[in-house]
């Protein structure tokens, strides 16, 4: 079993940072893909970030079930 050492609000503000940064490769997708045909990267980062929001949000609700 994985054992969470940050408090909850740093569990908080990693979500918070997950999000803008989900919303930010969002934009870069948009915007670069069509020209520069990164696909693949832009979707390896998103997997890894979508992840990481997956890992914190669960950390909350076991600790507040």
């Amino acid at each position: 079993m994985r054992r969470f050492f940050l408090t909850d609000e740093q569990l908080w503000r990693a979500i918070a940072e997950n999000t803008t940064d989900l919303s930010n490769l969002m934009n870069q997708e948009v915007e670069s893909v069509p020209a520069t045909g990164a696909h693949k990267d832009v979707l390896v980062q998103f997997n890894k970030l979508q992840r990481q929001y997956r890992v914190y949000t669960a950390e909350l609700r076991r600790r507040y079930s």
